[in-house]
């Protein structure tokens, strides 16, 4: 039986808010406990172990480690502490005794780590120690490698322990982070689909159209402000048949209420951070998902937009810039800017409310092109051929 330690930091809803966590990501634990059932269903044992931490708030809250089970997946959640330092160290000590247990199973297991982060090294060294194979999910590469700041130093330093410590390569969010790391073999893993729910029909008005996640500069959350406020001061006849919904957390949010909570069309409509529960609801009412990731932007390459998997999925319509492996991964199944303009961007909204027919089209062409690389089964028995069977210096 093959077993495999995704170790990370995914949270759940329920964990989430009993532990008072506001610095997660939920694109990032979804695609954690997604990968981990796609595993299951190719045969390994997939068992999470999140370090359930945040940012600490100074309020001496303790919470004791625990098991759950998420859609049939097991967590190990290690106990946090919200005290700076000491959260640190329950971290460490909390940690051995599970890789202890862990380590003694006679069957082929690998620690997959997700991303390079500093409170993973003592649980990286230990796994090492007890003879566990390692492996690097690498989502992002680090904009500041070749910088002579703190920042730079210690990505450098995070970079190469990882590189030395990883006995069985990385899997890569999109091809380009090859180049960030030494470690081979390496494998592009886009993350995995959903069953389709419910889809929003295109004969209803308005058209909704979604924009989620971090909303932020980065990732080009002004593209969608200046395109709201071009509309509302040119008034077009369409711009009443399209809605904007916002989800997530960022520092553009204030931007987007401000426009909520001003009269004209389009209309915006501002959730904040929702629940796992409420964003699949407004994902099951949603016609258009949008990914601004900017073109010229530092994430453009080394980065993939998780979104537009989990969009494309769903049949919802990907409006995406032309960065990364997207368009690799969607062909013609989405709509892509290939410059970073909110007029652009209009350009290619009034298509749409004006197409209806042909978008929805668009939509599920996305479904099957997204189904053809990310589907569970396909993912699930790829990733255990490479983290079980590839041997070190072959390429994927």
């Amino acid at each position: 039986m093959r077993n495999l330690f995704f170790i990370c930091n995914a949270l759940d809803d329920v964990t989430r808010l009993e532990r008072g966590i506001v610095t997660d990501s939920p694109a990032a634990s979804r695609k954690v406990f997604l990968l981990s059932k796609a595993m299951r269903k190719a045969g390994v044992r997939a068992l999470v172990i999140s370090l359930g931490r945040g940012k600490q708030n100074n309020s001496g809250r303790y919470f004791r480690g625990k098991v759950y089970r998420l859609d049939g997946v097991p967590v190990i959640y290690l106990p946090f502490f919200h005290f700076p330092v000491l959260s640190e160290l329950l971290t460490l000590f909390s940690s051995v005794p599970i890789l202890w247990g862990l380590h003694r199973k006679k069957v082929k297991k690998t620690a997959l780590f997700y991303n390079r982060m500093s409170a993973y090294l003592p649980i990286l060294i230990f796994a090492k120690i007890f003879r566990i194979e390692t492996a690097l999910d690498l989502e992002d590469g680090a904009i500041d490698l070749n910088l002579w700041s703190v920042s730079g130093i210690r990505s450098r330093i995070l970079s190469r322990l990882f590189d030395k410590l990883c006995s069985r390569g990385a899997l890569l969010a999109c091809r380009a982070l090859e180049s960030t790391t030494k470690l081979r073999p390496t494998q592009c893993c886009y993350g995995t689909t959903e069953a389709l729910s419910t889809i929003a029909s295109w004969d209803l008005s308005p058209i909704t159209v979604l924009l989620g996640g971090t909303v932020s500069y980065d990732t080009g959350a002004p593209l969608l402000i200046n395109a709201i406020n071009m509309l509302r001061e040119e008034s077009p006849s369409w711009a009443k048949n399209i809605s904007f919904r916002i989800t997530g957390k960022g520092d553009c949010l204030e931007q987007f209420k401000a426009l909520a909570d001003s009269p004209g069309d389009p209309e915006v409509i501002v959730y904040g951070r929702t629940t796992d529960e409420e964003y699949k609801q407004i994902l099951a009412g949603t016609h258009v998902g949008l990914a601004l990731k900017p073109n010229s932007g530092a994430l453009a390459d080394t980065t993939f937009p998780s979104k537009v998997i989990e969009f494309a999925s769903q049949g919802i319509l990907v409006v995406t810039t032309d960065i990364s492996d997207v368009r690799k991964v969607l062909a013609e199944g989405a709509i892509y800017l290939e410059a970073d303009d909110s007029e652009l961007l209009i350009e290619k909204l009034r298509w749409i409310v004006e197409n209806r027919d042909a978008a929805n089209a668009l939509s599920l062409s996305g479904v099957q092109a997204v189904s053809a690389v990310c589907a569970p089964e396909r993912v699930g028995q790829m990733l255990s051929e490479f983290l079980f069977e590839s041997s070190t210096g072959a390429q994927h």
